[in-house]
């Protein structure tokens, strides 16, 4: 139980500093991770993570949700390279509340000019790629200072925009001309038979989707009908048009459905994709840029699919324009892409809020900078997705009154009286008993529990759950960590 309860104390909201410094003793090893990684630090804090002699409470700061870019990036100053390398680490989860922030362009800047001795410019670079700052670290580079980290940049040519690879093609340097002809000499190239690999796998499929395929490949690729293999021609965007007739025709309704979201049809091809008998092959092509919004209000769909939006992986933003005219649009898809677009003028905003898609709405939620309360507790209150909770962290979710809800039969609409403000010391000792072990839990740690049942409470079995109370004073946290054994500073 000890273990825990440090635990519980390093994730004490109320917890001053001193009690924090205590537990980067040895004996408060076993909650350093939670320390440093699942709670923001003050400033006193941080100074003696970065500076404690054992390496690993110091790299637990690049996994750290909760703190500012610009105070992870106080790794890159400390002399251990498996330190400052920690900056590259993502954290592993990002809980509500917390939303990924990339590291500024003058510390990405920095990194690449003087990456950590175990690596180089381009392999850090192709380390960056694989994070939230994958974009912002291709722009970067491509506008570097040192000509070696603009030639590494020349190998993310799909990341890159169309105005930073023309200043690449335009380089004055040698050394980032050399690697413009080396990625266009590559995908110029045409791939025959004798280039494909002997045995399906990663590279296999990388061909199909990616490169200009000689006629003798389309043709065996096409002869065999193997279903996989056609499925990743589909997002090649080099085909001929027989090869995309062949696509858009096929007998398997996954292979059409695929097709359909090519830019390349024709016009008597989304019409026939836009009857087909088959709803999802529908549904995909309903989006298809090529067509009119009569031609999408014809298309007949009896059930759209449930919005699976993942904020941490939003995808690419449409332009703002294209944006504006998805939100008018007949299809609930497209007006879903639309409220994802963070400067939404606010008439247009206020149109996507009352939409009838709910989908529409959570995303518009989850992603406007200003949503309108009314807006966050509706999706709250009809809304099951993992972000669920998240919406109550949104500045202007509306926390007023919500002690009406505390008798509700879904536990998790349980949980909001508990964020009311005003919530009566009675009700959330009435709620350490709810049946929910979710809401049970979110009682002991709320701050107004009465205060002689959070005594009670420290000497059960649920003391873990309430040394996390923030209503504990530094006396009693001091106490409890006596009682599990760490020193005094």
């Amino acid at each position: 139980m000890h273990e825990q309860i440090l635990r519980a104390v390093a994730l004490n909201a109320g917890a001053p500093v001193d009690v924090l410094l205590r537990l980067l003793a040895v004996e408060a090893q076993s909650c350093w991770e939670a320390l440093c990684t699942e709670r923001d630090l003050p400033a006193e804090l941080l100074d003696a993570v970065l500076t404690h002699p054992d390496r690993q409470v110091r790299r637990h700061i690049g996994r750290n949700p909760h703190l500012d870019p610009a105070q992870r990036a106080r790794l890159l100053d400390h002399p251990d390279p498996k330190t400052s390398i920690a900056l590259i680490r993502e954290p592993l989860r990002w809980p509500p509340g917390a939303s990924p922030r990339p590291l500024p362009d003058a510390v990405l800047r920095r990194m690449l000019a003087a990456p950590p001795e175990i690596l180089s410019s381009a392999e850090l670079l192709d380390e960056l790629v694989f994070t939230h700052s994958a974009k912002r670290a291709c722009a970067v580079a491509a506008a570097h200072p040192l000509p070696e980290i603009r030639a590494a940049a020349c190998g993310y040519r799909r990341v890159l925009s169309d105005e930073q690879w023309h200043d690449l093609e335009n380089d004055p340097d040698p050394q980032v001309r050399a690697a413009i002809a080396k990625v266009t000499a590559y995908d110029t190239k045409v791939i025959e038979p004798a280039d494909m690999p002997p045995y399906r796998g990663h590279y296999h499929s990388l061909l199909l989707q990616t490169r200009r395929l000689s006629r003798a490949v389309l043709d065996q690729l096409t002869a065999g009908n193997d279903p996989s293999d056609l499925s990743f021609l589909s997002f090649n965007p080099y085909l001929p048009p027989d090869v995309v007739e062949l696509l858009v025709s096929h007998p398997e309704e996954s292979l059409r459905g695929a097709a359909a979201r090519r830019d390349d049809l024709t016009a008597d091809q989304l019409a026939r994709l836009a009857a087909d008998p088959v709803q999802t092959v529908r549904i995909a092509v309903s989006t298809h840029p090529g067509l009119s919004e009569p031609e999408r209000a014809a298309i007949v769909v009896d059930c759209w699919p449930r919005d699976s939006f993942n904020r941490l992986k939003p995808g690419p933003l449409t332009e703002p324009a294209v944006a504006i005219a998805h939100a008018y649009s007949v299809n609930p898809l497209l007006r879903r892409s639309a409220a994802r677009e963070p400067g939404l003028p606010q008439a247009v905003a206020a149109r996507l809020a009352e939409d009838p898609d709910p989908g529409v709405r959570v995303r518009l939620a989850l992603c406007h900078p200003a949503p309108p309360p009314a807006l966050l507790l509706r999706c709250y209150l009809e809304y099951d997705g993992p972000d669920r909770w998240h919406l109550t962290t949104l500045p202007g979710f509306p926390v007023a009154g919500l002690t009406r809800f505390a008798r509700d039969p879904d536990p998790a609409v349980r949980l909001l009286a508990l964020l009311d403000p005003e919530v009566p010391e009675d009700l959330v000792d009435a709620l350490l008993s709810d049946p929910d072990d979710q809401v049970a839990k979110a009682a002991i740690v709320h701050p107004r529990l009465p205060a002689h049942r959070l005594r009670e409470l420290l000497g059960t079995d649920r003391a873990p759950l309430a040394a996390a109370n923030p209503a504990l004073d530094a006396t009693t946290l001091h106490e409890l960590l006596d009682g599990a054994g760490v020193p005094r500073r």
